[in-house]
């Protein structure tokens, strides 16, 4: 690292510089602060101002530099100023957004000159040492985001054929105890899989920011209604007995909908993975001081005193083997913890120990003008026509098992199996939907898509596209849409779901 001296007098400059380079410091000189703004970058390590270069026309440019440091980055800053001079009015006039200024009067010694510079290069040290793990860090978060996303593909992938072929199975009438049991037990532990994929990368798009919330007046009553209706497949087969207390009359608050029931849900599912079967789960809303209050309480497994503020960090469970034999990744408490700050409301953990059960609180900052409540319309049923469909997949059982659901609707279905097939086929039939997945061979979805928009033809501004895909990042999202796709489908698709898109 470097040090640069800024004096307009040249004798200071040389034996200043001198000082330095004798104690082995590489030192350069200047004699404005014009002159030494082009030669501030990250080799610098100090700088050392003399009082009188302080001046104007370039002090403000000086100060705009300083302003435009990366967050890592405090550069120090040696001022030499007079004896007469006032050190407190000197600092705030001149530098009152800096935090690294060290003042130094005249008459000073070569060797106080010395001192303080090497003090404040291995400060500037320090703070390399800091943006060089902020750049790993950065990096590791990167490539953990491209591991997620490269795993959620490759899980999604055979949770496809296993979704539809539960779901055809549902279908056939047999009495069989058997097969209806193994039926019930094989699409449960489907949907577990799935939503330990969602989790997963809900959390990485949490952490690095990539979550937009959609906020509208939200009456918490009918969110917890909803949250909990959601997770009574999960208590019933346990055997739980859930008991709702409302407020009267329901708070409101602004909110993304689906994001305050997903962290709802989070916490009853929570509270039935802990909680014995034929246990109780309360889940209780009231408002006090201007917030909104969600709690859901249990008499399960409890938590330990010492894990009550740990338990919603990343990947942290009270008991790993207690947690292991109900399943989980220790990653729900804390997507409940992210979005509820998102909201800007707090998450906390109450319990009085191990087996004396638990309290979950929400708090959320109540909406500010109260208004009437508005109920959620139901969506009209849709009589579904038989339309003629093209499935673009080269995995073969999710085409296989995607077919056999589509022909049980009644829909004429054609397959290809690699892209420049599937663009082919769709230029030649004309369908009126296209199920494309993206990650195809020969050519990828996102091509067959804008490859077929460019057609240009009437039924290539109206076929319906739908990608069908195991990457489920808002950027593949983005890319979907720019690329010509109407609709963005996460492996595995619900059939219920795709049926009801179609």
């Amino acid at each position: 690292m470097k040090v640069v001296v800024v004096s307009p007098n040249p004798a200071d400059n040389s034996l200043a510089a001198g000082f330095l380079q004798e104690e082995g410091i590489d030192a350069s000189c200047c004699a404005t602060l014009g002159e030494l703004i082009p030669q501030i970058d990250a080799q610098v390590g100090c700088l050392i101002l003399v009082e009188e270069a302080l001046v104007e026309p370039d002090l403000e440019a000086f100060h705009a530099v300083l302003k435009s440091q990366p967050p890592w980055s405090d550069l120090p800053l040696l001022v030499i100023a007079g004896t007469g001079a006032s050190l407190t009015q000197l600092i705030q006039g001149l530098f009152p957004h800096s935090g690294n200024v060290t003042l130094l009067q005249r008459p000073l010694h070569p060797l106080s000159l010395v001192s303080a510079v090497n003090v404040a290069l291995r400060a500037r040290r320090r703070q390399m040492e800091v943006r060089d793990l902020l750049v790993q860090r950065e990096k590791a978060v990167r490539q953990r985001d491209e591991f997620l996303a490269m795993l959620s593909h490759e899980l999604r992938n055979p949770l496809v054929p296993i979704r539809n072929a539960v779901y055809l199975l549902g279908t056939l009438k047999v009495d069989d105890p058997v097969f209806v049991t193994c039926r019930r037990m094989i699409d449960k532990q489907a949907r577990h899989i799935t939503r330990l994929v969602d989790d997963l990368l809900e959390v990485s798009r949490l952490e690095v920011g990539k979550v937009e919330l959609r906020r509208q007046s939200v009456e918490v009553n009918e969110s917890v209604k909803a949250a909990v209706d959601a997770c009574a497949a999960t208590t019933g087969s346990q055997g739980h007995h859930v008991k709702l207390r409302f407020a009267s009359p329901g708070p409101r608050i602004l909110a993304d909908p689906v994001r305050l029931e997903q962290a709802i849900m989070n916490l009853v599912l929570n509270a039935s993975k802990f909680t014995p079967e034929g246990g109780t789960i309360e889940v209780e809303v009231s408002a006090e001081s201007g917030l909104a209050v969600i709690a859901v309480i249990d008499n399960g497994a409890g938590i330990r005193p010492d894990m009550l503020e740990s338990i919603f960090d990343l990947f942290t469970q009270d008991s790993v083997t207690i947690a292991r034999s109900k399943g989980g990744l220790g990653i729900g408490l804390t997507l409940v913890k992210r979005l509820v700050e998102l909201h800007g409301g707090t998450v906390r953990a109450f319990s009085e120990g191990v087996g004396k059960g638990s309290r979950f609180e929400l708090r959320l900052p109540l909406e500010g003008s109260p208004h009437a409540a508005r109920k959620a319309g139901h969506a009209p049923e849709v009589e579904v026509h038989s339309k003629r469909v093209l499935v673009v997949e080269d995995g073969q059982e999710a085409r296989e098992s995607l077919g056999m659901l589509l022909m049980a609707w009644s829909h004429e279905v054609t397959f290809a199996v690699t892209g420049p097939e599937g663009l082919e086929r769709a230029l030649e039939i004309q369908p009126d939907v296209v199920i494309i997945d993206i990650g195809l061979p020969g050519l990828d979805g996102y091509h067959v898509a804008s490859g077929i928009r460019l057609d240009g033809s009437t039924w290539a501004r109206r076929v319906k596209l739908i990608a069908l895909t195991g990457y489920g990042q808002a950027e593949d999202r983005v890319r979907a849409i720019d690329a010509g796709f109407d609709v963005h489908v996460l492996k595995p698709v619900d059939p219920v779901e795709l049926r009801a898109l179609l």
